[in-house]
């Protein structure tokens, strides 16, 4: 878009607002954009103020489609000048817990902030820090131990054993002391090396292989596990005397230690030495910055962590200034009505398995069903394309209910429609009898429709920098609705089978680059395109 709008000293990042605007009865586009007078985008280090200066520029019609066409048919490929390092810490659940749905918008919300960033070619480290140490363990190995249960011993679904024994233990903790105290003694024990770690290796190793085959299901991957008992005890004393050599970290009279941040005191070692989330968390950012050295760093955290962050940001600060520079809590709101500890839960693989089923029952009554495209993997990949763009589709900030028929449905404005679109692209392709053409040749492209069309194809560019700029997905896939809004009607308006040879070529690389797009923004959002359904 850049290299249509006539401006020879507008950069990149420096359209804020982009609107295209097809007059038919001009023949031409009208485009309207604000421009800001300096590169600096609202996630840059650079705090200067800069003014915006709204333009207007029209431009012939044959041009910007052919411009347009022939940039998304075959795209250049631009050197990156300066790629950024951006490691992300996404998902995070904790060892002995099945996979929950408090724990998806983390984990599809962090996929989708590490693929826009690979897009525009920054280099990504995707971590997942899993929950392994802390009070939470010892409650559950109270809980193993008061239902006598030994992990060594074979038996079936290990992990609802673990999760039921986890919601008894922190029922019993509810109502009594003696619990709670038990637990974070064990916990002390373990940490100071004085109690076995046994169940511990045995429960981490059953997690992980439970998680592993979620997130395959899922079509997601991470470059490195961290665990939060690298951070124990022991690995992070050279961190308190630093803290302490700097003032920073005061010790009461029970030999508790604090920070005080924005005139609270905080802890963060207990009086018997034992760590906290807040001491791990910190270590683990220093540790980070060492190794990776990063431009970004962001935490895909819920809003409930929001003073968690900025206590850990803060302390880093006075230790290492330049590592906070690029730290970044990257909010959500909760799905609501879902608890772990009272047994009120709601797993993923449940509601991915109900999603396939949903999907296919759907697909049975369907008379636009292609025979061959009815097996489990086309009908759980819908499932799943459905829940997560249910998600993504919300605010991110935005608190919201789970609701089965909602992230379901086929109707309307939903994955199912998205995917079918692409399907349907995907099959003009194959069987229109007709190659896409090499070039494009605005003159066989007449129609009203197709300046509509192509409208909203100049948008792509802008939509996926909006949507790296805010981290938000719902700006992509509001933009797919009304993409695929536009298709739909191309395809009643325009015939490409059984017609004249060039005018069929033309129409079908139109039809080409909205494919390409569908299936660029589905894969940024972190659905699997079906070639058939």
């Amino acid at each position: 878009m850049n290299k249509i709008i006539t401006n020879k000293s507008l950069q990149p990042g420096q359209i804020k607002y982009l609107q295209v605007t097809y007059r038919h009865d001009e023949n031409n586009f009208v485009v309207d954009f604000q421009k800001l007078n300096g590169s600096l985008t609202k996630h840059s280090t650079n705090n200067l103020d800069h003014s915006i200066t709204v333009q207007s520029q029209r431009i012939d019609r044959n041009g910007f489609i052919n411009q347009i066409l022939s940039s998304i048919k075959s795209p250049e490929q631009t050197p990156v000048l300066n790629p950024k390092k951006i490691v992300i810490d996404f998902s995070s659940p904790n060892i002995a817990k099945p996979f929950h749905v408090g724990h998806l918008r983390s984990t599809i919300i962090g996929n989708f902030i590490a693929n826009i960033n690979e897009y525009f070619n920054n280099k990504v480290t995707r971590i997942n820090y899993l929950g392994d140490w802390g009070t939470q363990f010892g409650l559950l190995q109270y809980g193993l131990k008061s239902k006598n249960i030994n992990l060594e011993e074979n038996q079936s679904n290990v992990m609802k054993t673990l999760y039921d024994v986890y919601v008894h233990a922190n029922k019993l903790a509810a109502s009594e002391e003696s619990v709670q105290k038990q637990a974070r003694k064990y916990f002390s024990d373990i940490e100071q090396g004085r109690a076995s770690l046994g169940d511990w290796k045995k429960i981490r190793q059953i997690t992980m292989q439970e998680l592993e085959k979620v997130y395959q299901r899922l079509g997601i991957h991470f470059d490195e596990y961290h665990w939060e008992s690298d951070y124990n005890g022991g690995n992070i004393m050279k961190l308190i005397n630093l803290l302490e050599k700097n003032n920073i970290v005061k010790t009461d009279v029970t030999g508790m230690k604090f920070v005080t941040v924005n005139n609270r005191n905080v802890t963060i070692l207990k009086s018997d030495n034992s760590t906290l989330y807040l001491s791990r968390d910190i270590a683990a950012l220093l540790d980070k910055y060492k190794k990776y050295n990063f431009d970004k760093m962001l935490y895909v955290v819920d809003n409930a962590q929001t003073d968690h962050f900025k206590t850990v940001f803060e302390v880093v600060k006075q230790i290492n200034k330049k590592c906070t520079d690029g730290c970044e809590h990257i909010k959500f709101g909760r799905i609501k009505g879902m608890s772990t500890r009272t047994g009120n839960v709601v797993f993923l693989n449940d509601i991915l398995d109900e999603a396939k089923k949903k999907m296919y029952e759907q697909q049975m009554q369907s008379m636009n069903t292609r025979e061959t495209a009815m097996n489990e993997e086309t009908c759980d990949t819908l499932g799943i394309s459905a829940v997560i763009l249910n998600d993504l589709k919300q605010k991110r900030l935005k608190d919201y209910t789970f609701d089965w028929h909602r992230a379901l449905q086929s109707e309307g404005d939903s994955a199912i429609k998205l995917q079918y679109l692409h399907c349907r692209l995907l099959s003009l392709e194959k069987h229109c009898g007709v190659a896409i053409p090499n070039e494009c040749d605005p003159r066989y492209l007449p129609e009203e429709i197709v300046g509509n069309v192509t409208a909203e194809l100049a948008r792509f560019e802008h939509i996926l920098c909006r949507t790296l700029e805010e981290y938000e997905a719902c700006i992509l896939v509001n933009y797919l609705f009304r993409l695929s809004k536009s298709v739909n009607r191309m395809f009643n308006e325009l015939r490409v089978k059984n017609e004249i040879v060039d005018i069929a070529a033309q129409r079908l690389l139109v039809f080409h680059c909205a494919r390409l797009v569908v299936k660029t923004s589905l894969e940024l959002l972190g659905v699997r395109p079906l070639e058939e359904m």
